[in-house]
């Protein structure tokens, strides 16, 4: 490849001027790096629809990823995953992390010390205890989105995202 006279300002190695200009890498088209996410509530003990859940009954949440190209094979890190709640209506909203330990949380949220070389596919599935959900009188209708982040040598990296679920509400049974 021909040089390139747009160096960056300061070079992050601290590399002295290229006397002779510098020749720019091209890195492969972005298919060599998409990726694919999905989250899933599962209220294993209800009724239809799964999107009204009782706080007697436990539940279960499914992050996934899948990745697809070759230079996800070189990269390797720590993948954070989270369930945050917005109530519609009066009341706070809430990290699903939150309710965990932070030694638990660390287990249950993060798929750690993962490597592109190993594997492409990434599901955590949490388990979600009976009671854990907060629900008021009347029931709680919660604004729900997953999120998830990449972490390479434990600083956040710029792969990020989101997923809207859309509209859960929790109650309370009869006693």
């Amino acid at each position: 490849m021909p040089p390139t006279p747009n160096l960056p300002k300061k070079p992050p190695c601290g590399f002295p001027d290229f006397p002779e200009g510098a020749t720019e890498i091209g890195l492969p088209s972005e298919t060599a790096l998409k990726a694919y996410w999905d989250t899933d509530i599962y209220d294993t003990n209800g009724v239809n629809p799964g999107n009204i859940i009782s706080i007697a009954d436990d539940f279960e949440v499914c992050f996934r990823i899948e990745l697809w190209g070759g230079l996800w094979r070189c990269i390797c890190g720590t993948w954070c995953f989270d369930l945050c709640f917005d109530p519609c209506g009066s009341g706070a909203g809430f990290n699903l992390s939150e309710y965990w330990a932070d030694a638990e949380r660390e287990n249950i949220f993060h798929v750690k010390d993962w490597k592109g070389c190993d594997t492409l596919c990434i599901e955590r599935c949490v388990t979600v205890p009976a009671g854990r959900i907060p629900a008021e009188r009347c029931s709680t209708l919660y604004e729900i989105g997953a999120t998830f982040q990449l972490f390479c040598c434990d600083k956040p990296a710029p792969v990020v995202g989101y997923d809207a679920l859309g509209h859960y509400q929790f109650y309370a049974p009869e006693p």
